[in-house]
């Protein structure tokens, strides 16, 4: 038996496929104008963004409760970096022998920048007189706007109404009035109500502070 064997014909390469190829994108000057507006405007903003911090200072704040009239020590303070704002004049820390030693005004809470209006050389209560507490409501007090800390007031006694006599019309008693100053003031726990740290006589403490428990207190604005 013969075995007969025929070659396969060779295949003829293949021709090289071809890639279309993308003309060539041309920039528009607008697209270039708003890359460079871009950069310049992240240049400025990161040049603001470093003066800022570079203008921040060391201050003095309160770091533990300090009630008013309280004598500041040195374990009151602690010194934070802020930047500078607009409207507060915080003490330096580099100032602080200028507050150790005084008196607060008023109540003041951890982490509030002190300020040289917080503070007094004169002890609170002065020598003379004593410090009450108020709680009053909205309508016998102006607003609090008017009244701020250290303003002077006059606190009017509401008199008790007396019989009349022989069936005449009631007697009609002038109300009193004491001097005070506003030592501090918070939010009462009532809404509409305010309460009121204010240095009084002393012989005048023991009245005013009867007749805000019997509510027969209203505080009036001082003139100048």
């Amino acid at each position: 038996m013969s075995i007969t064997t025929t070659n396969v014909p060779a295949r003829a390469p293949l021709p090289p496929i071809g890639v279309a190829r993308s003309a060539p994108r041309r920039r528009s000057w607008a697209q270039a104008s708003l890359a460079v507006l871009l950069i310049v405007l992240g240049a400025l903003t990161a040049g603001y963004v470093v003066l800022r911090m570079g203008s921040t200072h060391d201050f003095l704040a309160v770091g533990r409760p300090i009630g008013a009239g309280a004598e500041i020590t040195a374990a009151d303070l602690v010194i934070v970096r802020v930047n500078d704002a607009a409207g507060l004049k915080p003490v330096p820390a580099g100032q602080a022998a200028n507050v150790v030693g005084k008196r607060t005004l008023m109540a003041l809470v951890p982490g509030s920048l002190i300020t040289m209006d917080q503070i007094t050389d004169t002890p609170v209560p002065a020598p003379g007189m004593d410090l009450v507490g108020i709680a009053l409501d909205e309508d016998r007090m102006p607003t609090l706007s008017r009244i701020p800390v250290g303003a002077s007031v006059l606190l009017v006694l509401k008199p008790e109404v007396r019989p009349a006599v022989d069936g005449g019309a009631p007697e009609l008693v002038p109300p009193r009035t004491i001097a005070a100053r506003i030592i501090d003031r918070v939010a009462g726990t009532k809404v509409g109500q305010t309460l009121l740290n204010v240095e009084v006589a002393t012989a005048d403490a023991p009245t005013v502070a009867l007749y805000a428990a019997d509510k027969r207190l209203v505080l009036t604005l001082d003139g100048p």
